[in-house]
């Protein structure tokens, strides 16, 4: 410390700011050395190497901290540290930015972990609404289970099931006719890219299941003949343009689907859903293009569960159960 340096003093015991600032010296401002004096031992209390700063602020202060006495004098030793102004403001950069990167971090880390997902669709009415705000929690260390609501990117069989259905073939007819007219290349019929859905889980893997009548179905269990089965039941209902899909997105047996009419392709078909595969339906069948019609869904598109409505308030709280029975025999 030489005369004329600006240094910052700092001190971390609040007790002795308050004794400091009653002289004067605030931690953390700037203050200019006016000049420095030597110690002595005349009163027999400080050493021969002793000295005293006499200092007053490098800027105007506050009204209610400034002082008609500047400059001050203390002994250099009643403050804890000194640092230089560019080694204070290193530190302050330095501190902000970590403190920046610390919230980053933990930003970074929530995002992979929840998500808050508005209602795109009224595919899932009544239990959720459209613009509803869902709190949604990735799947890590539990697997959705049954009437759970999920959150997921969509699948890449449901651009095949939109490809396959009437208004993608008729669209991909007239693509080509254009695109042999013209010369230039086909359009993509559809694009899901972007896209997420929340739909509700029917069936996990190891579960039976099929849809009858547009309404998805579980079967629980059947005597030793499977005369007599009990199933759970979704009940969507019929999708607003069912001829669009074909027939078998709303009548078979098993959960997967070809799109080819071959009753041998279709009878070889597994009954059960595979490791790592769902079936998933909008609660409101009448608006929902789900597993009906694209078969399941695999885990790897999965991101979590939705358990609460945050936002609107009228609608905060756990999301209502979905739209399924027990019943004995099909309808």
């Amino acid at each position: 410390m030489d005369v004329g340096d600006v240094v910052v003093p700092l001190c971390g015991d609040l007790d002795k700011r308050q004794i400091l600032a009653q002289i004067g010296l605030y931690a953390g401002v700037e203050y200019v050395i006016c000049e420095i004096e030597e110690g002595s031992d005349e009163e027999g209390t400080r050493s021969l190497n002793e000295r005293t700063a006499i200092l007053r602020p490098a800027y105007p202060l506050r009204p209610h901290l400034e002082r008609s006495d500047w400059p001050i004098s203390l002994p250099i030793s009643d403050v804890p540290l000194w640092l230089s102004k560019a080694t204070y403001e290193a530190g302050t950069v330095l501190g902000t930015l970590m403190l920046a990167g610390t919230y980053l971090a933990i930003a970074s880390i929530l995002a992979t972990v929840v998500r808050v997902v508005a209602v795109p669709s009224e595919s899932m009415e009544p239990a959720l609404m459209p613009g509803d705000a869902v709190f949604v929690t990735r799947s890590i260390f539990t697997r959705p289970k049954a009437n759970d609501v999920v959150f997921f990117n969509p699948p890449s069989e449901l651009d095949d099931a939109i490809a396959n259905s009437k208004i993608g073939r008729a669209a991909a007819a007239a693509a080509s006719e254009s695109n042999n007219n013209s010369g230039e290349a086909s359009p993509s019929i559809v694009s899901t890219k972007g896209k997420h859905f929340l739909k509700r889980v029917v069936g996990v893997p190891g579960d039976m299941v099929g849809v009858r009548n547009a309404n998805p179905y579980v079967t629980l269990q059947c005597n030793d003949a499977n005369t007599d089965c009990t199933y759970r039941v979704d009940r969507t209902g019929d999708y607003s343009r069912p001829d669009i899909f074909p027939d078998e997105s709303w009548n078979r047996v098993t959960p997967t689907i070809t799109f080819d009419s071959s009753a041998e392709l279709n009878a070889d078909k597994a009954q059960t859903l595979a490791k790592g595969e769902y079936f998933v339906a909008g609660d409101n069948g009448y608006r929902s293009v789900d597993s009906r019609v694209w078969g399941p869904m695999k885990e790897k598109y999965l991101f979590g569960t939705a358990k609460w409505v945050i936002y609107p308030m009228k609608h905060f709280g756990p999301i209502q159960p979905g739209p399924s029975v027990i019943e004995n025999g099909l309808i």
